[in-house]
């Protein structure tokens, strides 16, 4: 019988699959990935009412009702480990080895599982024929040799063509645990030299792959430096900005940051610029700042210039004439005429950044080619939007992409944060569901961003204003502790 789930995204965004109970919910999640615009179904897993689902389960074993709303939800970046038993058929279960097992990186496919084993580098060590049998069929004569087709039993379900061997364990739903995997073998109707130009098409070999141990090894040496390494903020916003001095370009003010910015020189793009590239943060949390709760007690001084201001304001004041209008407009003209070059950094959806600079004659048009001449080659064409978080106008921030200058016409100074977006209405779905948008070589670029070390205050001098004395909640408890908590009308009665 035929069912329907829904699944949805962390867009809100949502794709009705028809199911039947033989399904497996890695494939639900295949289909519903085609139909968000999800580029890597592997990276992602199913969550129903908060629980995540064993996607190696089918619809039938899940306990999910027609209607059921499925999340989809971002995995781990770091892989998992999966063990996996490969069941050899009788024909290659020599010496009593009918069993291989090793253990996998989750981002491993199915072939390469097979050639691991078959070059003994899992496994026993042994090298054995598993992927390139031949076997003469029974009608066409002697010596004619026919493909023998690998054929994997997985969870259920048997996988054959080169298409499924494709599939990760991933994929599969296998993102940690143990799996067995009893492998047999089918004549196939295309002769052995032919299936052999077939495999190489399917399975290109561009550069030795490390093995399943080194793959392992690695992780473990990747999740052990995530763990020492020290938290990284994102781009501090705009009124931040103005402490923060740049990795590449001008001369460093602070001496603790003065290697760092030398040690990285700044990658050169096809707009010929000097452009810094960072890499998105290990953490999402902020990097905490010490904190001094008598920092925030207020002084006579405070309660004082507090008091004028609001004098200040509810006095009338006279509206400007159109002369002091127009002389303060020159003003800020020649402030703006003043500024050389400014520094804009562009934030894009998988939090890495981009850092430039501008001059007097660069525009927004400018902005948005140097941003597109970084874009993977098959995103240069999707239409994109570039906004500065906070401001409030009638735009919402987006800078259209025109001959205004960034400096004359937009008032940009000292350091600006752009954000990066699609097009909601004009870019395509599978452009809006990829998040890492950078050039592959532009991404090998980056560096981790480090945020200076601000300067030291200078000590705190003796007449520092006089303190007002807010009490504490336990004074006041100490207070009115010995009245009674009954309000005074309701002790009025009679006696």
């Amino acid at each position: 019988m035929a069912t329907n789930v829904v699944v949805i995204d962390s867009t809100a965004r949502r794709a009705i699959i028809k199911t039947n109970p033989g399904m497996y919910l890695s494939d639900v999640l295949q289909q519903a990935s085609q139909k968000l615009g999800i580029p890597d179904a592997s990276q992602y897993g199913l969550r129903h009412n908060n629980k995540q689902l064993d996607l190696s389960r089918s619809i039938r074993l899940s306990g999910l009702t027609s209607g059921a709303k499925l999340e989809a939800v971002q995995l781990s970046k770091s892989a998992g480990v999966v063990s996996v038993a490969l069941q050899l058929p009788q024909s290659e279960a020599t010496a009593g080895q009918a069993r291989l097992t090793d253990k996998f990186p989750s981002t491993t496919t199915l072939w390469q599982v097979l050639r691991q084993f078959e070059a003994g580098a899992a496994g026993s060590g042994s090298k054995r024929n598993l992927t390139a049998r031949g076997a003469p069929s029974t009608g066409s004569g002697a010596g004619r040799l026919y493909y023998e087709q690998p054929v994997l039993h997985v969870i259920g379900r048997d996988l054959a063509s080169f298409t499924d061997l494709q599939k990760t364990l991933a994929q599969l739903g296998l993102n940690n645990g143990s799996v067995l995997i009893k492998l047999s073998y089918k004549i196939s109707e295309e002769p052995l030299e032919d299936a052999m130009t077939q495999i190489q098409a399917y399975f290109k070999e561009v550069d030795p792959q490390p093995t399943q141990a080194e793959a392992l090894a690695q992780m473990k040496v990747d999740e052990e430096a995530a763990k020492k390494e020290p938290v990284k903020p994102e781009w501090l916003d705009d009124h931040q900005m103005q402490d923060v001095q740049p990795t590449t370009g001008g001369e460093p003010q602070l001496e603790a940051t003065e290697s760092t910015s030398e040690s990285v020189p700044p990658t050169t793009t096809v707009s010929d610029r000097p452009v810094s590239i960072y890499r998105p943060p290990t953490d999402s949390a902020p990097v905490t700042t010490s904190y001094n709760e008598a920092d925030y007690v207020p002084t006579v001084e405070h309660a004082q210039k507090h008091q004028e201001r609001l004098l200040q304001e509810s006095r009338n004041k006279r509206l400007p004439t159109d002369a002091e209008i127009l002389a303060k407009q020159k003003e800020q003209r020649e402030q703006l005429q003043k500024i050389e070059s400014i520094e804009i950094k562009v934030r894009f959806p998988d939090q890495s950044a981009i850092s430039c600079k501008f001059g007097q004659d660069d525009t927004a048009a400018t902005l948005y080619r140097v941003v597109r001449d970084h874009l993977n080659e098959k995103l240069k064409s999707e239409p994109f939007v570039l906004s500065q978080p906070g401001v409030r106008d009638k735009s919402g921030g987006i800078l259209s992409e025109n001959d205004q200058k960034l400096i004359m016409h937009h008032q940009f100074k000292g350091r600006v944060l752009v954000v990066f977006a699609w097009d909601e209405a004009k870019a395509s779905v599978e452009a809006r569901g990829i998040k890492q948008v950078l050039k592959p070589e532009v991404r090998q670029q980056a560096q981790e961003y480090v945020p200076p070390q601000l300067p030291q205050l200078a000590a705190e001098s003796e007449d520092s204003g006089t303190k007002i004395d807010l009490g504490s909640k336990k004074q006041e408890k100490e207070e009115t502790g010995s009245k009674s908590k009954v309000p005074k009308w309701l002790r009025m009665g009679k006696k």
